[in-house]
């Protein structure tokens, strides 16, 4: 299969955010916020449940709030921080910085409880990081539904999850 590019305002934006030497944390966030989107007010999602902002979800989300991009932002922070904790306890082997992003994602895309169960974890524990990047593509349900949007983040994650993080070009204009 070939693995398609991350879309380019998205390569760009991760690019300059590893150039001026921001962490996983930074990353996550810029690689998150693309693919979540941000709504203010509190609303169904796809799956029913009551979200806001880049996707947050949980009891503190009640509708009827509104919220601003500053506690947005600092929602977002807290969440995915909180994903990377889910992945410090369950992975048992190394990543690369792309893998973080892509699986820090993901985990808070798709809950830690199904990333526990999930054939992912257990393929990238056993080694085998092609197999567990493949399983990416699995996760673009809803009930029996493919959502689209959500074929097309998955792609980019497997593609971040194998090749890492996009790198700038050279002075040639060819990436390194």
């Amino acid at each position: 299969m070939s693995h398609p590019v991350l879309p380019r305002s998205l390569k760009a934006a991760l690019i300059t955010a590893s150039l001026s030497g921001a962490g996983i944390g930074v990353l996550t966030e810029t690689y998150t916020a693309y693919w979540e989107g941000d709504v203010h007010h509190v609303y169904q999602d796809v799956a029913g449940i009551p979200t806001v902002c880049y996707g947050h979800t949980g009891p503190d989300v009640h509708p009827g709030d509104r919220y601003t991009e500053k506690q947005c932002r600092i929602l977002l922070r807290k969440d995915l921080a909180a994903a990377r904790e889910v992945i410090r306890r369950n992975v048992t082997v190394p990543l690369t910085p792309g893998q973080w992003v892509a699986l820090a994602s993901f985990v808070y895309n798709v809950g830690e409880k199904n990333f526990e169960r999930s054939t992912l974890l257990r393929r990238l524990n056993a080694g085998d990081t092609a197999g567990a990047c493949a399983e990416f593509r699995r996760w673009v349900y809803v009930g029996h539904r493919v959502l689209p949007w959500q074929v097309t983040r998955r792609e980019a994650g497997e593609w971040l999850c194998l090749n890492g993080l996009p790198a700038a070009p050279d002075a040639t204009g060819a990436a390194e």
